[in-house]
């Protein structure tokens, strides 16, 4: 258990979208990337701030000079890692510039440490996503144990081997986004551990320290089978409803406070180390068709309200959000997880309406609230 008192590793989750890429360009035109989505969102309800205003326009993320800008002010607020979503579908990588081109070749890259949470979902079009119709398929991920070890060998050759790659007590962290779907492709919880077993002794026959394996968790339910199949500890990547919904289809930041509290008590409850999300706000409207009616319907495929077309959190201040970065501190601190870390999403999740950058509405104020709670 840390030392009482001690600060907690600030990590940011970093969503490489912001950026032009091959795929993008193939799959909605030349030149596409999410910035359009942005760009051209419309508020739904009186009140509703959108379309957002990022202060530092739409800027490309893959270009090293912005990265530095963006290290700087990160590193400057008290963030110590960025958690890069990171994209493999058996050999295909998508998004990788941002880190590649832009993170690891900015001169100032030492300031701040990085780690891999391999998003290990189907990639689709939801960009926007389609109401009440199948999503268009784009990349689907599988799993096996030949092709995990081609990511263990892209990683090495990659990531691992950076002097500011993230590590802790000695072991690179490393993050699965669906860790489930993974468990039950690699032959379940005892395969699962076979498979990271034999990618522990690659590394360490490379030079390289073992895993500090990191499950992203939606509920305690799950844990145990996480503990079998060798994870070593969990998060949340992110929580977005209170579930006190009101008829217009929008959640107060207050109730999701209380909500936090309430998810990170059961999840430290658990056999496996937790350390908690901070979420910032939640507004995924500009991911949904403009032709939708809000508040928006149930889906007539599921009868239910899926994704991206759910409530919106309103309300989400700097003064609210350092209250919640405070709180997890002292969670941290009252529990002594490892990593002795705080989670915070997200550094540039735009389109979900979660994002440190400033932006016109509040300009440095979330990051300033990082840095006067965690810093």
């Amino acid at each position: 258990m840390p030392a009482a008192g001690k600060r907690p590793e600030v990590v940011a989750v970093y969503c490489p979208l912001w950026h032009t890429y091959d795929h993008a360009g193939s799959w909605k035109g030349e030149g596409w990337c999410e910035w359009e989505l942005l760009r051209t969102a419309v508020p739904r309800f009186p009140g509703h701030h959108q379309p957002l205003e990022p202060e530092w326009g739409c800027f490309d993320e893959s270009d090293p000079a912005w990265a530095a800008r963006e290290i700087d002010l990160a590193a400057d607020h008290g963030i110590d890692v960025f958690m890069i979503d990171w994209y493999w579908y058996s050999g295909v990588r998508i998004m990788e510039e941002a880190l590649e081109n832009g993170f690891l070749k900015a001169p100032n890259r030492n300031r701040l440490k990085f780690c891999l949470m391999w998003a290990n979902h189907h990639w689709a079009d939801y960009f926007p996503a389609p109401f009440g119709r199948e999503w268009n398929s784009w990349l689907p991920c599988r799993h096996s144990l030949k092709d995990t070890l081609r990511v263990m060998d892209y990683c090495i050759e990659h990531y691992f081997r950076q002097p500011n790659y993230w590590t802790v007590e000695g072991r690179l962290f490393f993050s699965m986004f669906n860790p489930i779907h993974a468990i039950q492709e690699l032959g379940g919880p005892k395969g699962f551990r076979d498979v990271f077993d034999r990618m522990n002794r690659h590394l360490e026959k490379s030079g390289l320290p073992r895993f500090h394996l990191n499950a992203m968790s939606w509920g305690a339910e799950h844990v145990p089978t996480f503990r079998e199949a060798g994870f070593d500890s969990t998060t949340f990547y992110n929580i977005i409803s209170s579930g006190k919904v009101s008829e217009n289809l929008t959640e107060r930041y207050e109730d999701l406070i209380v909500k936090h509290q309430e998810r990170w008590a059961a999840m430290s409850a658990t056999a496996l180390p937790y350390f908690p999300v901070i979420t910032m706000g939640w507004d995924v409207t500009p991911r949904c068709e403009k032709s939708v009616s809000w508040p928006f319907p149930p889906s007539p495929l599921s009868g239910n309200r899926d994704y991206p077309y759910i409530s919106v959190i309103e309300d989400n201040t700097p003064e609210l959000f350092k209250e919640l970065c405070r709180m997890a501190r002292r969670h941290v601190e009252q529990t002594g997880p490892t990593p002795n870390a705080v989670l915070i999403n997200a550094w540039n999740e735009w389109t979900e309406g979660c994002y440190l950058l400033p932006e016109k509405r509040h300009g440095l104020g979330f990051l300033k609230a990082v840095k006067e709670a965690l810093g």
